[in-house]
Order: C-alpha cells, then sequence, then structure tokens
C-alpha cells in the first residue's frame, strides 16, 4: 500500500466505531475501539483525537441506554408470559374448586343408593299387594306376570 492509501488513526478508529454501532450487541468504550482500529488508546488523550472521542462517549451512552430498553424489554416479555402461566394456573384451580369434591361425589351416590332401596321396597309392597287383591303370580325377578285370576274380587 502506497502512503495515500492508508487511513489515518482517526479514519480507522471512525471505522472501528461505527462498526460497533452496527452491531446490534457490541459493547462501546474507548478500549474497545482502539483495539478493534489496531491502536493504542492512549491517542484518544490527544486534541486531535477530541472528535472521535466525543462521538465514542456519546456512542457508549446511546449504547447503554439501548441495552437498557432491551433488558427492559426483555423483563417486560418474561413478566408477560409469568402472567399467562399465573392466568392458566389460576383458570385450572377455579375450575377444579368448582368441580364437586370426591367427598360431596361419595354422599350424591349415597343419597341415590338409598333412594333407589327405597323405590325396590315400595316396588315389593305394590307387587304383594296386587297378588293378594287379585291373586296374580308375578316373577319375582323379572317382574312378570305370570297367572292371572280373572274373576274379580269385591
Amino acid at each position: 500500500m502506497s502512503p495515500k492509501d492508508e487511513k489515518s488513526g482517526q479514519e480507522l478508529m471512525m471505522d472501528a466505531l461505527n462498526e460497533l454501532i452496527a452491531t446490534p450487541n457490541a459493547k462501546i468504550n474507548r478500549n474497545i475501539v482502539a483495539k478493534r482500529a489496531r491502536l493504542s488508546h492512549t491517542l484518544l488523550r490527544k486534541k486531535s483525537y477530541s472528535d472521535v472521542e466525543k462521538r465514542i462517549i456519546k456512542a457508549e451512552k446511546l449504547r447503554a441506554i439501548e441495552m437498557e430498553d432491551r433488558s427492559k424489554d426483555q423483563r417486560i416479555k418474561q413478566l408477560e408470559n409469568m402472567l399467562v402461566a399465573a392466568n392458566i394456573k389460576l383458570k385450572k384451580l377455579t375450575e377444579r374448586s368448582q368441580a364437586p369434591s370426591s367427598k360431596t361425589i361419595k354422599k350424591i351416590e349415597g343419597d341415590l343408593v338409598a333412594q333407589l332401596l327405597e323405590m325396590y321396597r315400595y316396588n315389593d309392597l305394590l307387587r304383594a299387594r296386587l297378588a293378594e287383591k287379585h291373586g296374580e303370580s308375578i316373577d319375582k325377578e323379572t317382574g312378570e306376570v305370570i297367572h292371572i285370576n280373572r274373576i274379580k274380587r269385591r
């Protein structure tokens, strides 16, 4: 390369800074810019590099704000996900609390069995009365009328 093609230290620093700015997750500070430009960070103390140093400081502050905003956005997404999970859990718990408990179900089943037994007793009683009154023979297992006495009693 000829001396005319070579870039000055300021141009190298600005190019390195622009590369870092273009990279969204890159950290920006004086040392990193100088390393990227392959120069010493002590050059930034010179008066001729004051514009470069000001741009680096400004870019560093902007990047810090961007990173903070990004972390806040991530935190918001994390909290939204936690809220969705909590709402799902709340919905499941609400459904579970509205469903009858096993104790309640057993009580209801017991009541139904008691009613069924009472109905069987009434059925047996009515069958016995019918047999006394009309002299009919009824099969106890199937409830089928086997014999009907045609003579009416008064």
